[in-house]
């Protein structure tokens, strides 16, 4: 492929509505997750063009395919500081997991439960994990109040969600927002200065 058919393949920043004096970056040289999250930060109509149906739970999903270096050029996007370490993994993400919760009041929607270690004993509310089925008034509860909440706290406590769950979700979050497209959640956590601290959420997932 020549150089003239290559760049007639890139998308053009600047064809994006609202998006015209914004230069192209480097986002075709990342994999599409991070490349949306690049695109997102500069301009969410571009990304969406580009994207049309990366949504936030495919973005949050996407987080095991992501090796360290990803992760590392993830954090320098969003500019947070996420240190990996294989040795101790789990302590940095349940220290962060538990001071979401607390901070965004998101307390109604997540106990403690058993003597696991760490973010382990961290889970959903409205189950009743003894049984292994769902509660039906507790979890009539969990959506009330989770419809109550702005948007950027449904985003994180969603995407705490798809992270507990290593994926979608047809349990918690069934009838309620949560199809977001990722640029628009990415602009919206921006906006609602949330968006360092679902990052670094996203960045120190270690597993559940």
């Amino acid at each position: 492929m020549s150089g003239v058919e290559r760049a007639a393949k890139l998308y053009d920043v600047s064809s994006a509505s609202g998006c015209r004096d914004i230069a192209p970056g480097n986002e075709h040289d990342l994999p599409d997750a991070l490349a949306l999250v690049e695109l997102a930060l500069r301009c969410p109509e571009a990304a969406k063009d580009r994207f049309p149906a990366f949504r936030l739970t495919r973005l949050v999903g996407s987080r095991l395919d992501l090796d360290e270096r990803d992760i590392e050029r993830f954090s320098d996007l969003i500019r947070v500081e996420a240190v990996l370490d294989r040795d101790d993994a789990p302590r940095p993400f349940n220290r962060h997991l538990r001071s979401v919760i607390a901070s965004y009041r998101l307390g109604a929607l997540f106990f403690e439960y058993g003597a696991g270690l760490h973010h382990h004993a961290v889970r959903p509310a409205g189950y009743d994990f003894d049984l292994d089925e769902v509660n039906p008034s507790g979890m009539e509860r969990w959506r009330s109040d989770y419809r109550s909440m702005s948007d950027e706290r449904q985003m994180l406590a969603a995407s705490i969600i798809w992270l507990y769950r290593a994926g979608k979700d047809n349990v918690w979050l069934r009838r309620v927002p949560c199809t977001w497209h990722a640029a628009d959640a990415i602009d919206c956590m921006k906006s609602n200065d949330a968006l360092a601290d679902w990052a670094r959420l996203f960045a120190l997932y270690p597993g559940w």
